[in-house]
């Protein structure tokens, strides 16, 4: 662990530190393409790439060509500086090799154990066991007997398990189906396919230029039945699954010492040693999944100088996660553990965060990854990139995995599950200031141990014992109950981190007064309500008491010891503190000394987190306001005396901060604005007291209307409807992409078709008019008011290499113009696609693509949402500008703005200002302004959200996916679903000393 930070290192973090994204390999491969674009991501402020074969991928996954082509990324890679990180599948989850691994057989296919529900036993080679079971009063099984042959008898109901072994034939998985990750021998077969060879080829940079291997959500659910299938026909009786694998009866037996076989019933009905029989299960496919996969892929690459690092599905619940059986143990076999963010969205995933960090920081791992950004689609800001992030980081996360970058924009691949980073977005100019602030961020907070002075008992166990497919409900109830817990915690501003008792057994011991797992030392110990604990819990935390350690249990107390109802543990627990519920939380923390004290009266909802890092005898203090609405003050308060600094990681520079002693205690106040956050580091010395000075406003000057405006790129009109002829030459109506395309991948591959787009022209633009048209590969004409377009003579391309532009300035005309493009239907689907119109002119919205186009744009705009003033498809920048006056007198003057685009530039005076990517926000503009008359010049950076939509759907875009862009249902609307881009306020306020 290091003693101190380096002040070079933050201002200029190295590669190590810099975000790596996801680059979508995804279509056929030019290796010129790939270096050209590698060098653009190098410049944009990136440490690297995840090189992730993609859906769209041409070039065959592991082929000759595909290492070819990687190895010259590589090549190119150490010529200028960056990783190139590898992937290990084709597409996700992780495990079956692009189908090679289930290509081998039936033993390698996912497996699954059916709860088959019948009036008679059905016995074969693929069932398990049949059960006779009497109907209880409620009309469920009792008093099962296990039979060996077939019988029907009458009054009786019969529970048939039946293995199940998923068949060949999911496109998902290229023809075949995902693999059974609970036998060892299909993950030595994953690895000999999908690792060997790249140690191989790239054997001269592995553990240097290509560091490390992510794998991508292992799992126990797919290609196999749901958890519960309820028939609406044929079968009377719900059908149920669970984990399971050809082994598994040996195994189990070999770690519990008795057949689960002669228990099933007991996995899906509350009869027997049910809580037992279904922890003992939950826990040995935990273990199993543990050793046959993530152990062995570790175990694997460390051995080969690889670095193991991703992560595994359904991180984000109780209930989720069984689907590995539980994500902590796996995080123990990974070099850089990781988790999965999606969406436009922060709290869902407080206990995905915790979880991951928890065993990081306890075994000493250093950095946290998370995959950040996926399924927010083509228009988040910087602000909303900087909410996601500083939230990921407060929790422990310190290496950012961007979903992602597509090598290729062509068809349905930039409808992709992204943040779509590329660099046609408007902002990808300016990228280097979002990656230069997390890059800092991520230096900073991989140093040193956090201090945390609770630990959380994971209650998987307890899930773990009431769990059943028949009946989520009792386990439903667990993770309800605690995810409250988690969040009571952040709205108390008292940091915790999670204990997992699988690794807590193998990790944990009493040192002192604290609980120590792994290197961090835990003050108290919080035992959530739950079912049952591990008897290796129940002999940590005695010792923990006796040695004066505080363990406090929320009703309702656990009434079990490894599934098995114990009065035992009664004694146990009357030596804890025990509370009824989580409001007590707080009284019952109180006579705890603490290493950090939080408050902030105003924030009751838990708004700001707060994370703290010890490195040598000095401390970091990252503290976060989750908020976008509110500001919150916060007063954080650390034992000792300590000199304060503020480390911005947005600008690179260090500043004294004030801070006050008290009871030889450091007290620090901040106020954080919405989506603000403060990065600082305590030093042993004495606080600087604030030197206020006090300053009276004297005047506001509003930045109204009347704002000169200057594009910097072509206005867009997107043309996403058009009428497709039928066979007997007539033209149907006016029909959006999505259904054009549907109908013709229903025509059949090469069957041609006829497509005519209509667009109304009040006045015709002065400059070039360009159409741009994706994919002309597979057109046979395309004409523009009835002259011919030779597609083979592009003037140019727009976003990326499939949008071909072609002048059609003369073509057009005033009034109704029609553009006909015929063409055949490729093997591909969903080819067809939009087209545009660019050039200097504003539009008149209209649904179904019915918008007008004029040569007319205004010389001033007024403050607000420029989609409405004749800009609703614009994918640029603009720059707005104005004069104004400001007075003689004044100490101190403020620019405040509040806009909706990427970021935004000031200029004063043609003076660079500063920059903005908080959506409101404040710059300092003293020493650009003079008495008199004064320039402003405020460039608002857009995104390509407007432009390549969703246009259409008008459900939750906070989560968007493939669907948002394709499927025509009840969230369809013919309406344009615009983001507003725009300056909304502006105002310049002047301060005067008193």
């Amino acid at each position: 662990m290091p003693n101190e930070l380096s002040v070079e290192y933050f201002i200029n973090p190295s590669i190590e530190f810099r975000g790596v994204p996801f680059w979508s390999i995804n279509d056929r491969l030019n290796v010129d393409e790939l270096i050209r674009q590698i060098r653009l991501i190098k410049d944009a402020g990136f440490g690297g790439v995840f090189f992730h074969a993609r859906e769209g991928l041409l070039t065959p996954f592991l082929s000759n060509e595909w290492f070819k082509a990687l190895k010259a990324v590589v090549e190119e890679a150490a010529r200028i500086g960056v990783k190139v990180w590898l992937y290990d599948e084709d597409r996700w989850p992780s495990g079956f090799a692009g189908g090679h691994v289930p290509a081998l057989g039936p033993e390698y296919r996912a497996k699954a154990l059916i709860l088959f529900i019948h009036n008679m036993a059905l016995v074969g080679p693929e069932t398990v066991a049949s059960f006779r079971c009497s109907l209880s009063n409620d009309l469920l099984p009792s008093d099962c007997v296990r039979v060996s042959s077939s019988e029907a008898l009458d009054g009786y109901i019969y529970l048939n398990f039946i293995e199940y072994t998923a068949p060949s034939s999911n496109f998902r998985f290229n023809g075949f189906n995902y693999v059974d990750l609970l036998n060892p021998r299909v993950t030595d077969e994953f690895i000999r396919t999908a690792y060997e060879p790249y140690v191989r080829e790239l054997k001269e940079h592995i553990g240097n230029v290509v560091p490390g291997i992510f794998t991508d959500e292992p799992n126990l659910n797919e290609s196999r039945p749901p958890r519960r299938q309820v028939p609406l026909r044929h079968s009377l009786y719900s059908t149920y699954a669970i984990p399971w694998t050809s082994n598994f009866p040996d195994y189990f037996k070999g770690v519990n010492g008795y057949d689960i076989v002669d228990k099933l019933p007991e996995l899906f009905f509350n009869m027997g040693s049910f809580t037992k029989t279904r922890y003992d299960y939950w826990r040995t496919v935990t273990m199993l999944f543990v050793e046959s996969y993530s152990r062995r892929i570790y175990q694997w690459c460390d051995a080969n100088g690889l670095r193991f690092t991703g992560h595994y599905l359904g991180e984000d619940t109780l209930l989720s996660q069984l689907t590995v059986g539980a994500v902590m143990p796996h995080y123990e076999y990974m070099h850089i553990p990781g988790m999965d963010h999606l969406g436009l969205r922060i709290w869902d995933m407080l206990l995905t965060a915790k979880q991951v960090a928890s065993v990081a920081d306890q075994l000493g791992k250093g950095r946290v990854l998370s995959e950040t950004y996926g399924a927010t689609g083509h228009h988040p800001t910087f602000e909303d990139r900087k909410w996601i992030g500083d939230f990921l980081y407060a929790l422990g996360i310190n290496l950012l995995n961007h979903h992602l970058i597509p090598y290729s924009l062509r068809g349905r691949r930039k409808h992709d599950y992204g943040l779509t980073i590329h660099w046609s977005q408007p902002w990808w100019r300016y990228n280097r200031i979002i990656e230069d602030y997390f890059a800092r961020l991520s230096y900073v907070l991989s140093q040193g141990v956090r201090l945390v002075d609770v630990l959380i008992l994971h209650p998987i166990g307890s899930v773990w014992a009431t769990y059943t497919p028949v009946n989520e409900s009792e386990a439903a109830a667990i993770n309800e109950s605690f995810m409250r817990i988690l969040r009571e915690f952040t709205r108390m501003h008292v940091d915790f981190e999670l204990g997992d008792e699988l690794i807590m057994a193998k990790h944990a011991a009493v040192e002192g007064s604290l609980l120590k797992v792994g290197r961090v030392g835990y003050r108290v110990v919080v035992i959530p309500p739950s079912i049952t604990l591990a008897s290796s819990t129940i002999k940590l935390l005695s010792d923990f008491i006796n040695n004066g350690g505080l363990v406090i249990a929320i009703k309702p107390l656990p009434a079990m010891i490894d599934g098995v109802e114990t009065p035992s543990i009664n004694e146990f627990l009357s030596r804890v503190k025990v509370i009824d519920d989580v409001g007590k939380l707080n009284e019952a923390l109180a006579s705890v000394e603490r290493s950090i004290i939080v408050n902030s009266p105003s924030d009751s909802d838990g708004d700001v987190l707060t994370h703290v890092r010890e490195i040598g005898d000095s401390l970091v203090v990252f503290i976060v306001n989750t908020s976008r609405v509110k500001g919150h003050e916060v007063e954080v308060g650390l034992k000792g005396s300590f000199k304060v600094e503020e480390w911005d990681p947005l600008k690179g520079s260090i500043s004294d901060y004030p801070a006050s002693l008290r009871d030889r205690w450091t007290w620090i106040r901040v106020n954080l604005n919405p989506v603000d956050s403060k990065l600082l580091i305590l030093k042993p010395g004495k606080p600087i007291i604030e030197q206020s000075i006090n300053y009276v406003k004297v005047s506001e000057i509003e930045l109204s209307d009347g704002w000169v405006i200057h594009r910097l790129n072509p206005n867009v009109l997107v043309l996403d409807y058009a009428m497709l002829m039928r066979s007997d030459g007539s033209w149907s109506g006016l029909m959006p992409i999505p259904r054009i395309a549907s109908e013709l991948i229903n025509m059949g591959f090469g069957s041609r078709y006829t497509l005519k787009f209509t667009f109304n022209v009040l006045s015709k633009p002065k400059g070039i008019v360009k159409l741009v048209i994706e994919g002309t590969e597979l057109l046979n004409a395309v004409s523009v008011n009835g002259t011919g377009i030779d597609l083979s003579k592009p003037i140019g391309q727009w976003l990326d290499w499939n949008f071909k532009m072609y002048d059609i300035s003369e073509l057009i005309k005033e009034g109704v113009n029609e553009i006909v493009i015929s063409g055949r239907v490729g093997l591909e689907p969903y080819t067809i696609n939009p087209i545009y119109i660019l050039g200097d002119f504003t539009v008149e919205l209209r649904p179904r693509a019915q918008s007008s186009l004029s040569g007319w744009e205004p010389e001033t705009v007024k403050l607000g949402d420029l989609t409405r003033q004749g800009y609703p498809f614009y994918g640029g920048s603009v720059e707005l500008t104005r004069s104004f006056r400001i007075p003689d007198q004044f100490d101190d003057a403020h620019l405040i703005l509040r806009f909706n685009a990427a970021l935004a530039l000031v200029s004063i005076n043609d003076s660079d200002a500063g920059f903005l990517i908080n959506s409101t926000g404040e710059i300092n503009i003293t020493r650009f302004i003079r008495p008199g008359e004064n320039k402003i010049k405020v460039t608002l950076v857009g995104t390509l959200g407007n432009v390549l939509g969703p246009l259409h759907d008008k459900g939750d875009l906070t989560y968007v996916r493939p669907e948002s862009f394709m499927v025509i249902g009840s969230d369809w609307t013919d309406d344009y679903v615009l983001r507003p881009f725009g300056l909304s306020e502006a105002k310049i306020t002047l301060l005067k000393r008193r």
